[in-house]
């Protein structure tokens, strides 16, 4: 996410109802930003999103995403994104905090956060962990809360697990299970959607940075290294509004209550992660 002014600054389907905005006038602008397609408004009354190709807008008020200008004819990807960012939106101001990772529950119940860019392999790393068993809380993305005491608590993003059809000689059962399976159009890594089985929340038990390597290596994180980590993962506390305190906060206490490790990992990784994580605490 980029903030494009110097003013005050991804759950997937809205659970709340979608209503036509009857507003009237639009309030002035107090913060401007952007992320992917999305050009977002922050205003005094919730903020307006636009979706850049297609001109459609969403608005997220009083704890709904309201229908905007161009919506309801905008193409099904277009809507989804605007839907996507509003939820996130909407999830923030509930004090639930997207990170841009892939979430598995061990055997003992506790939720394991696979972060770092796009393509370090956390989506593989996650469905390694599905074959063993794990629930998957999310590929892309979960939701947290950290609340003062007690646990910091993952919820599940809905989202399909995709997993790339170049792993079938790892995991030969993609074969099969992926040959009809939609995938993301002009994606070259030819991902796929792959049934697995979720879980809805689980407190965390560590943040893992992923990144690939030809040496497999798990090493701790100290917690200001993981502060700077999650603010680039939950990009989102970079909108400058009245919820941007809290946002920050959040991630202050996650990177100091919740271990974090860094994990650098070889295609061996694909079949013993679940004994590397398990290592890595008590």
């Amino acid at each position: 996410m980029l903030p494009v002014s110097a003013g005050g600054m991804h759950d997937p389907a809205p659970s709340a109802p979608l209503s036509e905005r009857t507003e009237g006038a639009v309030a002035p602008a107090i913060a401007e930003w952007q992320f992917n397609d999305i050009h977002g408004y922050t205003e005094p009354d919730g903020a307006r999103l636009i979706h850049q190709i297609t001109h459609a807008e969403l608005w997220v008020r009083g704890g709904r995403l309201v229908r905007g200008a161009g919506y309801q004819a905008a193409s099904i990807d277009s809507r989804h994104q605007l839907a996507r960012a509003g939820a996130i939106l909407r999830l923030r101001q509930r004090r639930r905090y997207y990170i841009h990772a892939a979430g598995a529950v061990d055997p003992s119940g506790r939720a394991w956060l696979l972060t770092g860019p796009t393509g370090s392999g956390k989506s593989t790393l996650a469905y390694a962990l599905a074959r063993k068993g794990w629930p998957i809380l999310g590929d892309d993305g979960v939701i947290t809360e950290a609340g003062r005491t007690g646990p910091v608590i993952a919820y599940r993003w809905r989202e399909p697990l995709r997993i790339s059809r170049g792993l079938i000689a790892e995991f030969p059962e993609l074969e099969a299970g992926t040959r009809h399976a939609r995938t993301l159009p002009g994606d070259p890594r030819q991902r796929a959607e792959v049934p697995v089985r979720g879980t809805r929340s689980a407190p965390v038990a560590a943040l893992v940075w992923v990144e690939q390597g030809r040496v497999d290596e798990i090493t701790p994180l100290s917690p200001a290294a993981a502060l700077v980590e999650l603010v680039q993962q939950s990009a989102w506390v970079l909108i400058a509004d009245g919820g941007s305190p809290a946002h920050l906060a959040a991630l202050r206490h996650i990177a100091i209550h919740v271990p974090s490790f860094r994990l650098v990992h070889s295609p061996a990784q694909l079949q013993r992660i679940d004994h590397t994580l398990a290592s890595a605490l008590p």
